[in-house]
């Protein structure tokens, strides 16, 4: 057993320490430092944070020891402002009581029930693109998340209305960029970036204010995630800043990750045309009509793997943060109570301890027996704090992603290599344009 001050630590800069190589370039930085070890100490301007690339290792924080841990100051801080009472940035009782309200809404059996819309919202938003049409691929799979949302988990739709969400989320992503030079500057230091934020969510909140007060006045019932909350709203589970600052959460994350991922997965079959090819037949071969169902999507087996493989690539998030509750042990060595962690999907997914030419997107990989730890692959994190909307995003991918090949291709094109926003989430940094082929 050892202390943690004996963890290998990449080389830094005096003062800044790791901040300067993260907030340049988070992605490359990380696979640097991994290569010394599956935990490395780090220093961020004075405070140390350790760096987890080993499954074995995540699989301990996440899962096997996760009472020990909560989420870290990081997101806590990240959210700030905009998901203060949702269970983003919850911690203990609080967390779970927030966890239970919510979950009648992501059952097994209640997502299957939502996929038969989540490809007609699909089939809707594809048949309006005009053959020949270029568009901004990652612009449109934004506005077609978000409205799969609304009519999915809101029963409601926010066709027209994308914007006031879509606005939210590029004013948290600019205020979240490591690059920003305010970053470092006190709270209470006014900001054009931090003011362009609190007016943006400042239209979602009124926005969903707005949507809440037509649910409560309509009443008619419903089995959607706004409906699950204001029942545990009026049996008094809930307070009603809990429950908008919850559907704020599922509005923001829900849609930009899912974007994010349709935007990535066509963006890679447009450079591997067998793959693509092979997912434009399955679409014709298991799709009875002119779309699929929630019941076809086990059989879209090809798309599925195209999707599950997009994610291991470019995973949604920089990474997921813990913080030590009480003095805790990983990997051999000792760790005080208060000890941060930063746990990067990219490093694991991408190691060639785990996969076979981990840097080729290759779908075929996943009808392959592999011996590799569960936690080299976790796109959606792990554990009881996994993302509550994981299956909903795997099933709303599938099946959004088979809609679109079965009635259009897209010849993607971007500005440049695919590198992406130093923020919270991994947004690309190029223009990726679409042109439509029906």
């Amino acid at each position: 057993m050892s202390d943690a001050s004996t963890l290998p630590s990449p080389e830094g800069l005096p003062v800044l320490g790791h901040g300067m190589a993260f907030s340049r370039n988070p992605v490359e930085a990380m696979e640097r430092w991994a290569a010394h070890g599956d935990i490395v100490r780090l220093q961020f301007v004075g405070e140390p944070m350790y760096m987890v690339t080993g499954p074995e290792h995540i699989e301990r924080i996440l899962v096997d020891e996760q009472e020990a841990f909560t989420i870290g100051p990081r997101q806590r801080t990240t959210f700030q402002g905009v998901e203060d009472d949702a269970m983003t940035t919850a911690t203990g009782d609080r967390w779970k009581r927030l966890r239970r309200a919510a979950h009648p809404a992501f059952t097994r059996d209640r997502i299957h029930q939502y996929g038969d819309r989540m490809a007609a919202v699909t089939a809707r938003f594809v048949d309006e693109w005009a053959d020949g049409e270029a568009v901004d691929l990652h612009d449109e799979m934004r506005r077609l998340t978000v409205q799969i949302l609304g009519e999915t988990l809101l029963d409601a739709d926010l066709r027209g209305r994308e914007d006031v969400v879509m606005d939210a989320a590029d004013a948290l992503v600019a205020r979240t960029n490591f690059r920003r030079p305010g970053l470092l500057l006190p709270d209470w230091v006014p900001t054009p970036t931090d003011y362009r934020f609190r007016r943006a969510v400042e239209r979602l909140d009124a926005f969903v204010d707005d949507l809440l007060a037509e649910r409560r006045a309509s009443a008619p019932e419903r089995e959607d995630v706004c409906s699950v909350l204001l029942d545990a709203h009026q049996r008094g589970d809930l307070s009603m800043d809990e429950v908008r600052e919850n559907v704020v959460a599922f509005l923001l994350a829900g849609h930009e990750s899912p974007a994010g991922a349709l935007t990535r997965v066509w963006y890679l079959l447009d450079d591997h045309p067998d793959a693509a090819a092979a997912v434009r037949r399955e679409a014709e071969r298991v799709v009875d009509g002119g779309r699929p169902t929630a019941a076809d999507a086990d059989d879209l087996e090809r798309t599925r793997h195209a999707v599950q493989e997009a994610l291991r690539l470019y995973p949604p998030t920089t990474g997921v943060n813990r913080q030590a509750t009480e003095p805790v042990t990983v990997g051999g060595h000792e760790f005080d109570a208060g000890a941060q962690f930063m746990i990067p999907q990219w490093v694991p997914h991408r190691d060639e301890r785990y996969w076979d030419d981990p840097e080729t997107f290759d779908p075929s990989r996943w009808t392959r027996d592999a011996d590799r730890p569960e936690y080299a692959y976790f796109p959606f994190s792990g554990g009881p704090r996994r993302c509550i909307g994981a299956d909903f995003a795997r099933q709303e991918l599938t099946l959004a992603l088979a809609t679109m090949a079965g009635r259009v291709e897209l010849d993607v094109t971007a500005s440049g290599p695919l590198t992406f926003v130093p923020s919270v989430q991994l947004r690309p940094e190029p223009d990726i344009t679409a042109t439509v082929r029906r």
